[in-house]
């Protein structure tokens, strides 16, 4: 029986990390949303994952088919979304119970001073020139709660990139990722004369 989508297909190139009869983990691009604000909302990640996959969750009902966590439009990084109401309860279950780990890697402004939080595991820090590195984990998916919880009301400057994730999926564990954790170089930054 197929499903027809409450959202109109967009069709784009998306990369997808992993899919799996249950879930699927794609790269959000920088500058696209995760999902449209209304029904009838295009070129959003979602929009375009209805493309090739006739089988999300809750897509005959909702303008956010399966999403577990969303990333803002300015970041860039993975994304899970089920494909079946059994999963995506499942899911939102391990997310509300802050079982999913996800990894950022964060760029700001060095001036920018995050708050200390049981939400953030700091793996590495460098500074180049004016601006600063983090390599973190948490618990938090969504990027906008991230920002609050971690760096405050001064965050407007922060770029994240979620790189990794770690999913206790039911019947499965399934780590999915841009590559290895690599500790930051440190090294100096030097700007030629003129």
């Amino acid at each position: 029986m197929d499903k027809t989508p409450q959202l109109p297909i967009t069709p784009m190139a998306l990369d997808l990390w992993y899919e799996g009869p249950s879930f699927v983990v794609a790269d959000k691009p920088q500058g696209m949303a995760v999902h449209p604000d209304r029904a009838d909302g295009e070129d959003t990640l979602v929009n375009g994952l209805l493309q090739s996959n006739r089988w999300l969750a809750e897509m005959e009902t909702s303008h956010a088919p399966g999403v577990i966590h969303r990333l803002m439009a300015q970041d860039r990084g993975l994304v899970l979304v089920a494909k079946s109401e059994d999963m995506a309860e499942a899911l939102r279950g391990l997310y509300r119970e802050q079982a999913i780990t996800f990894s950022y890697r964060v760029r700001m402004s060095k001036e920018v001073r995050p708050v200390a939080t049981e939400l953030v595991t700091v793996f590495d820090h460098q500074v180049y020139d004016d601006i600063s590195v983090w390599d973190i984990d948490s618990p938090l998916g969504d990027t906008e709660q991230l920002r609050n919880e971690w760096l405050g009301e001064v965050n407007h400057d922060a770029y994240f990139v979620g790189y990794r994730m770690d999913i206790p999926a039911p019947r499965t564990h399934i780590q999915v990722g841009f590559g290895e954790r690599l500790w930051l170089p440190a090294i100096d930054l030097y700007t030629v004369p003129t």
